[in-house]
Order: structure tokens, then sequence, then C-alpha cells
């Protein structure tokens, strides 16, 4: 018996030993995959910020284009909002903070695809700086006055920014709004 139990030994150890030694060197390639994976997911600060830059740059330049292949003379104001103002009465009731404000609008794509728009005869409203709404039209709402119309091209940090609207505007979008404005309605604050 002692004999048997010898011989059977070192087998048991042959088959063991290498198997050991092969999940010890797998757990610590995969130790070191997951660091290098990790490093890669997440790029450092300054890198973030030339992303942000670069992207800052592309999407003002396609916006410039899109102004230029469509004779559109527009300001621009201190946020990025691209404004065009036709004043349709000279004293009018102007849009203020607070105010509600009923409009009609189109919202197109820099490509012209026309995204939303108010039914005829059934404006949109919103209590400007109170609603929930994107910050670009909050802002060129308060060009507007009671019957004037605009044309506004909204950079994507003042629309739908990086998530979009999760139906029909893309994330990272630019975006065309015509907007004119029927009523207004000044609310005590």
């Amino acid at each position: 018996m002692p004999k048997n139990y010898k011989l059977m030994e070192p087998k048991r150890y042959k088959v063991i030993a290498p198997a050991i030694l092969l999940l010890l060197s797998l757990s610590q390639c995969s130790g070191q995959g997951e660091n290098q994976a990790t490093e890669r997911r997440q790029p450092n600060q300054e890198e973030r910020m030339d992303a942000r830059r670069s992207f800052v740059e592309k999407e003002m330049s396609s916006i410039e284009l899109y102004l230029a292949d469509r004779n559109l003379d527009m300001q621009r104001s201190g946020t990025g909002l691209f404004y065009q103002v036709d004043r349709h009465e000279r004293d009018t009731l102007r849009i203020e903070s607070g105010d509600r404000v009923f409009y009609h609008y189109q919202i197109y794509l820099l490509n012209g695809t026309l995204l939303y728009a108010s039914a005829e005869g059934q404006p949109a409203a919103l209590q400007v700086d109170r609603e929930d709404a994107i910050i670009g039209l909050h802002e060129a709402l308060k060009y507007l006055s009671l019957g004037d119309s605009g044309r506004f091209v909204i950079p994507s940090h003042l629309a739908y920014g990086i998530s979009g609207d999760q139906k029909k505007v893309p994330p990272l979008t630019a975006l065309h709004y015509d907007l004119q404005v029927v009523a207004i309605e000044k609310l005590k604050p």
C-alpha cells in the first residue's frame, strides 16, 4: 500500500501545481488589465478640457457655416446664442423674467430638418425663467416683445446638451428656433 501511495503522490502534484500557477498568473494579468482599462476610460482633466474646447470650436465653425450658407446676419450674445429679431411694433410690451409668454415656434436641426412646431392656432406657453425648458429658449424669448418674431441658433450647451431630448434631438446638437410672440401675460412676482 505505501508503494501505491508514493506513486500517486507525485502525479497528483504534477497536475495540481501547474493549475495553481496558471490561476495565479491569470489573476495577476486580469488585475493589470483592469488597471490599464480604468486608466484608458478616465482621461485626465486636461484631456477632457482639450476635448471640450475642440468640440466647441467645431460646433462654432458649423454654426458660422450654417449662417453663411443661409445669408443670416445674426448677432451673438455673451452666452453664445445667435439671434435676429424682426420688430413689428415700436412701443410694445417687453418680455421679462416671470412673464407667461404665448408663442409659436418651429425647431430645426442645422441641416434643415424640422423637428417640432407649434400647432396652427395653438401657441405654446412658458413662464420665462420659472418653468422647465432649455436655457436658450428662456434667453431667446427675453430678446422679443409682443408681436415680434425672431430667428435663433442655440448651441448645444444652451439646448439639450450631452443627452439630447431622448426623442428627436441628438446629443450635442445646435438648434435653429423660429419664434413669434402672440401674447404676454404679466404675472406679479
